[in-house]
């Protein structure tokens, strides 16, 4: 097929230089087989130099998407029009420009669980909808969009084992977000030495001693309203704010020594391979409703283990039918649960090892994007 494919590499903007969703969803096209014309949103704002985040860019980049389909689309028609789009990057009419021409439109999204609104107003425009999130389909057809389940995957050319041995008993790759500090406190006051790579372990970059005043009083102001407010919701919620923000500030003097800023996609692919265990978590906070906790998979349930890494994450029906649970890879259900599986594993080598080797033959074998792209596309008959 000849497939014009629009995205932002990058999975997370405070991660420098990533290009995770280039090496996801662009280079597994390439090696089934398919031509491929990209445009990238990263150069479109790179070459207007219009900051990605700015309102104008959703025009300048709009303007910029129907121009270069339309012009590759006459010189050579297009079998399939794919994005990775959300409301805010493009404008509706420039989307019906496109299926006026009656090449068929796949958007991707994930996160669906806790961020649906970011797809809402575009998901009816396109002929099917790739959704990470098995249950997210429900909320697609509601708006009478086009649900297809298209689940995570790693591709293999960039995610394997290194084989260089171990650094770190336990790392997590990930901001400090939902219930994760909470986990990682558990852990570091039972004495697991684990490292964390992330946006708010520490202070973010630039300039944090500012940051730090800024949040100091961010959390005055919590304390003020939270005194004042006639709302018993509001209350619990500025509390929560107020006791998540004081124990990462807890969390920080513990841990200072093992807590980073983020990392390169290939400095992550290192991390993996150079710890003993793998801590992810499942946990999401659900929009606009902060203290509703839901879980979905991620990226890192089939980076991990496609990397030969010994990878641990909450339990979730979902996930049991991607590996075979505390066998392919590990799972808890609590913080205590956690702290046991962490501490007999680190203990055990072999049965590590066991973990590890059959995780990674369930992840090259099942979870590329390479095998997911081939089965969507028999799937819905694109050929």
């Amino acid at each position: 097929m000849r497939i014009f494919l629009t995205l932002h590499p990058s999975t997370n903007l405070s991660v420098p230089g990533s290009i995770t969703w280039y090496y996801n969803l662009y280079e597994p096209l390439l090696d089934i087989g398919h031509e491929v014309v990209l445009l990238r949103m990263d150069e479109v704002a790179k070459n207007h130099n219009i900051p990605f985040s700015k309102k104008i860019f959703k025009e300048v980049y709009s303007n910029e998407l129907i121009s270069a389909f339309r012009r590759e689309h006459n010189w050579k028609p297009f079998d399939l029009f794919l994005s990775y789009l959300t409301d805010n990057n493009v404008e509706e009419e420039t989307l019906r420009s496109i299926g006026s021409t009656g090449v068929p439109m796949a958007n991707f999204s994930c996160n669906n669980t806790h961020q649906f609104s970011l797809v809402e107003k575009i998901s009816p425009l396109f002929d099917y909808n790739l959704h990470s999130e098995k249950d997210a389909a429900d909320k697609f057809s509601l708006i009478k969009a086009n649900p297809v389940w298209f689940p995570m995957a790693a591709n293999p050319k960039y995610y394997f084992p290194s084989g260089n041995g171990f650094k770190y008993d336990v790392s997590f790759l990930g901001s400090a977000y939902a219930k994760r500090a909470l986990y990682i406190n558990h852990l570091v006051r039972n004495g697991i030495k684990i490292d964390c790579f992330g946006p708010n372990w520490l202070i973010n970059r630039p300039y944090p001693k500012l940051k730090i005043i800024k949040k100091e009083a961010v959390r005055i102001n919590w304390l003020l309203q939270s005194l004042f407010s006639l709302s018993v919701k509001n209350r619990y919620i500025l509390s929560s704010n107020i006791n998540q923000y004081d124990l990462l500030v807890s969390l920080r003097r513990l841990n200072s020594d093992r807590f980073h800023y983020p990392v390169s996609d290939n400095e992550m692919i290192r991390i993996i391979n150079s710890s003993k265990i793998n801590l992810g978590f499942l946990e999401v906070y659900t929009e606009n409703e902060q203290q509703t906790v839901h879980q979905h998979l991620h990226l890192r349930e089939f980076e991990v283990p496609m990397c030969g890494g010994l990878y641990i994450t909450n339990y979730s029906d979902e996930l049991s039918e991607f590996y075979e649970p505390d066998k392919e890879v590990l799972v808890f259900h609590n913080e205590h649960e956690l702290l046991d599986k962490v501490r007999y594993f680190l203990n055990h080598p072999d049965d590590s090892e066991k973990v590890r080797k059959a995780g990674y033959l369930r992840a090259t074998s099942c979870h590329t994007y390479q095998k997911r792209f081939t089965e969507l596309f028999d799937r819905l008959n694109l050929k």
